[in-house]
């Protein structure tokens, strides 16, 4: 059994690793352990058989037909979950700042560092929303819309995490409702920022709707300008 979990940043993927890895009985794949997103590194690496068997991973990788070709040649099954975009935006400006206090930029300038160490509403952040946060919302929609990985939603499995992560399994493999139980027990927030120290800062909140009390209008009117369409697309409204 392998899994592999392409999604956009901050959209829950350590929480559907965590649960999928419970039920199956799975080790998490990361770090140094296989390539970063560069699509053609990841499919070299599948390819030359670098992913062992009984693992789950996720990655923030582009959807191209060749990479979805080369995972499910591995064999593995593929799972994409979504969230919603407002908050997964605030979770993103937030991970951001934690990453930077505790030294884990790697020396790398990305888009995202420019909101470092600033108010939310500071018009860099405003900047880094109109300019370069479409990137994150295409990649979410792409593998949704591909039909090539099982689809769930972040809101779903806060509302009935059993019947969420049924609805997954199913597609993969049945299992038992108590195996269902027992991962939904074992993937509480507390319980992964015990498992392992980044869960630590990765898991903040953990709840749906933190962008309706930490937003503001002038976020808002550039979600209505500028990601409209994307956000209907991927199933959520437009506020």
């Amino acid at each position: 059994m392998r899994i592999g979990i392409f999604s956009a940043p901050k959209a829950g993927n350590h929480w559907i690793k965590c649960l999928l890895g419970q039920v199956y009985d799975l080790r998490w794949l990361g770090g140094e352990e296989k390539p970063d997103v560069v699509p053609e590194e990841f499919q070299a690496w599948i390819a030359a058989g670098g992913l062992p068997d009984d693992t789950i991973f996720h990655q923030h990788s582009r959807f191209t037909p060749a990479m979805a070709d080369a995972v499910a040649a591995a064999p593995a099954h593929l799972v994409t979950i979504v969230r919603d975009p407002y908050d997964a935006f605030v979770s993103l400006y937030y991970w951001a700042q934690e990453k930077q206090e505790r030294g884990l930029t790697h020396g790398r300038t990305r888009p995202r560092d420019a909101v470092v160490g600033k108010p939310l509403d500071h018009p860099d952040v405003l900047a880094y929303l109109r300019k370069s946060y479409g990137v994150n919302l295409d990649r979410a929609l792409a593998w949704l819309q591909s039909g090539r990985a099982i689809p769930v939603r972040y809101e779903a499995l806060h509302a009935d995490p059993a019947a969420a992560l049924t609805a997954v399994t199913d597609q993969i493999a049945p299992v038992a409702p108590e195996r269902i139980a027992a991962a939904i027990d074992a993937c509480t927030p507390d319980k992964m920022r015990q498992m392992d120290p980044k869960l630590v800062w990765h898991v903040r909140s953990a709840k749906v709707g933190d962008s309706r009390e930490r937003l503001s209008e002038p976020h808002y009117a550039i979600f209505r300008e500028r990601y409209a369409n994307q956000i209907r697309a991927l199933g959520y409204a437009v506020r």
